[in-house]
């Protein structure tokens, strides 16, 4: 972990709860993806900004450097909202092939928060749709339930404070997840605006690579804190203890058991970060 002193802070929010025993082991072959749009269109929007795709590389390099496997890199092109969402949602959808089909994906893309829940721009319409709302009310996306472990979102409003509850409804897929009790185990995204330039690359890689010598979440928060961005990591579980220490020890050569529910929902964050675009952090 670098050397910069700050003071992250997590806490949990009860909504059930019930005992938990976490399975932890050595990292097995796993796989990586990476989907950034950089050149957006006049159907869906959206300013082109070419720095994303160099700067979410020092991530996605990183890991494949670490002890993970590139597993496919996708680059504007047909990026819709098919590689997002849930069959289970529509027969169509093809999360499976893309974001759900890798133990760990970054998305670059705009974001801004709807209501409820993180909304992410596409690159062209899919079934009348130019964008994918993640949690909250809606069930678009639900990863986890086919192999991602690890959801990474370079987009602003990705983990707004006031869509905290809702973010865990993404992870959680409510038709398969029951029955073999596979969910996603972390979010990683920001409260806010975040930002976009080459000279952040190196902040995604000390992310990937921080994250293999100590907690995921702490990878996360300490190196994309600055004074224009507030970074959040987010972890559930059907407990508050194996929600923190799912929160607080889990990384990416370390890997819990899939979370047994998500009835919990806990976070690290920094108390009263205040981003461009938004209010000061105060979930």
């Amino acid at each position: 972990m670098n050397s910069r002193k700050r003071t992250a802070h997590a806490s949990a929010v009860c909504m059930l709860g019930a005992c938990l025993a976490l399975c932890s082991g050595p990292l097995a072959a796993r796989e990586v993806k990476k989907l950034v749009i950089t050149d957006f269109t006049n159907t869906c929007g959206g300013d082109d900004v070419g720095a994303w795709n160099n700067m979410v590389d020092g991530w996605y390099d990183e890991m494949d450097d670490e002890s993970y496997t590139k597993d496919g890199a996708y680059v504007n092109g047909n990026m819709t909202l098919e590689r997002f969402c849930d069959p289970d949602w529509n027969g169509d959808c093809d999360d499976d092939h893309y974001i759900d089909d890798a133990d760990a994906f970054i998305l670059g893309t705009h974001g801004a928060d709807s209501g409820d829940h993180w909304q992410g721009v596409m690159r062209w319409s899919w079934n009348g749709h130019c964008r994918v709302d993640g949690g909250g009310s809606f069930d678009e996306m639900w990863v986890g339930d086919w192999d991602a472990e690890f959801v990474t979102l370079a987009s602003c409003n990705s983990a707004d404070d006031d869509n905290l509850p809702g973010i865990r409804n993404a992870m959680f897929d409510p038709f398969d997840t029951p029955g073999h009790g596979r969910r996603a185990h972390q979010w990683d995204a920001f409260h806010g605006v975040m930002w976009i330039s080459n000279g952040r690359r190196g902040d995604y890689d000390d992310v990937a690579d921080d994250g293999h010598d100590g907690s995921i979440s702490d990878a996360w928060v300490y190196n994309q804190k600055d004074s224009k961005q507030c970074p959040v990591a987010y972890a559930i579980s059907s407990s508050r203890n194996g929600c923190l220490v799912r929160l607080n020890y889990e990384r990416y050569n370390y890997v819990y058991g899939d979370p047994p529910g998500h009835n919990w929902y806990c976070w690290k964050a920094y108390a009263n970060c205040d981003p461009t675009g938004e209010t000061a952090w105060n979930p």
